[in-house]
């Protein structure tokens, strides 16, 4: 038998059913977003400046829950124009290089599934005006599907069906792939982590960099505080004096008027020191396997499994930072055909945070239903509301399909 069948095998055989840590408590310090101080922003800046900061997009998975045959990336989350989601990533990073820094790299986790898609997509746009040589590929690893019998999945070539070892491959996939080297040698010091189907992302986040490095953290996540008892986000908590981020599953059965619902929810979005992956590496730090459904297969009866790592289960072996923000400025993930997080919701979040810059630059719509404009912003135009302001004439009024580039 295939000794990556055997390892899916026994980890699934050996799993217990997840539970919230004992003595976790709230978070007690954080950076609210609302109330960030100026320095943190300039100093997230000088960084970019400088060209200390690199950007990583997880973008591994299969779409499994979605049902699509397409990459999710190639979605068209334009509130007005056919932009796509890797479209909206991309061109706000080549507005990054050309405000900030001139090769910020960009780099893009892949799987063996969606690798070869993916560089397509990139390439047909030329890189979305990206720098090419500053757009970096390189693929996490994958492990077998098992069925309820814990069998593997065979596919019609002779291979098994494989998943993505999802987001906690990452740092495995860094140094194997040589990147961690490489952006050791571009001097960059800081790796700005993101999720590709969170359409709101600030990429980037001068902000959080600038929290990041003026509080000597080796590691920084952020949360909102605005989500449902139900809801499939990790929660973020403190236990012993480490932060943890609790993944969602482990809650099944806490009352939905816990206290475990109200503290904040991570959203996907890191800072990490390269020196403190490095470090971990260096110490032969082994993130968990983590049981999962997989999804997408409809001609096998029965339930399937699968075993994926959180990145998120390297920041008890931090010095972390947590930073919570407004979830309607930076939270809108595209992981459902319907309902609060589908395409359309997520075309509306981007129109309303675009009529939002608006009105906090102080422009007027023309008429009263202005914040629900079907507007778009270029990133290329503006990267938010104070940015936007230097640009709009005076007296600025939008209508219902404005776009600015």
């Amino acid at each position: 038998m295939d000794p990556k069948v055997e390892f899916v095998r026994g980890i699934l055989r050996a799993a217990q059913p997840e539970t919230p840590p004992a003595g976790a408590v709230p978070p007690a310090r954080f950076l609210d977003a609302r109330l960030a101080q100026p320095e943190y922003t300039e100093a997230g800046l000088q960084l970019l400046r400088r060209g200390k900061v690199a950007a990583l997009m997880v973008a591994g998975g299969m779409s499994t829950r979605m049902g699509l045959s397409m990459l999710r990336g190639n979605l068209r989350i334009g509130p007005v124009t056919a932009r796509t989601i890797f479209c909206l990533h991309g061109e706000t990073i080549a507005a990054l290089q050309k405000r900030f820094a001139l090769h910020l790299p960009w780099l893009v986790m892949t799987s063996a599934a969606v690798h070869d898609a993916t560089v397509s997509a990139f390439q047909k746009e030329l890189f979305f005006g990206v720098t090419p040589e500053d757009v970096w590929f390189f693929q996490q690893a994958t492990l077998p599907v098992l069925d309820s019998h814990l069998n593997p999945i065979p596919l019609p070539d002779g291979a098994y069906l494989e998943s993505p070892t999802g987001h906690g491959g990452m740092l495995a996939a860094l140094s194997a792939s040589g990147a961690l080297h490489k952006l050791k040698e571009r001097g960059v010091e800081y790796l700005f982590h993101f999720q590709y189907p969170n359409v709101l992302e600030r990429i980037c986040d001068p902000v959080m960099l600038g929290y990041h490095q003026l509080g000597g953290y080796e590691a920084t996540t952020k949360a909102v505080c605005e989500y449902s008892p139900s809801e499939k986000m990790g929660r973020c908590v403190v236990v012993g004096q480490a932060l943890q981020v609790v993944e969602y599953y482990a809650l099944t059965g806490v009352p939905p008027d816990s206290w475990w619902h109200a503290v904040p929810a991570s959203i996907g979005t890191h800072v990490w020191s390269l020196a403190f992956l490095e470090r971990c590496l260096a110490a032969g730090v082994q993130l968990p396997y983590h049981p999962a459904p997989h999804h997408g297969m409809a001609d096998v009866s029965g339930p399937l499994r699968k075993v994926e790592q959180f990145v998120f289960d390297l920041l008890p072996y931090a010095a972390a930072g947590l930073m919570i923000t407004e979830r309607a400025d930076e939270y809108a993930p595209v992981k459902s055909m319907i309902g609060e997080d589908s395409l359309e919701a997520g075309q509306r979040s981007l129109a309303r945070m675009y009529c939002k810059w608006l009105d906090q630059a102080g422009a007027q719509p023309e008429s009263a239903t202005g914040a629900d404009c079907r507007v778009e912003i270029s990133p290329h135009y503006a990267l938010g509301a104070a940015d936007l302001a230097g640009r709009l004439p005076r007296d600025f009024r939008y209508r219902d399909g404005l776009v600015l580039v």
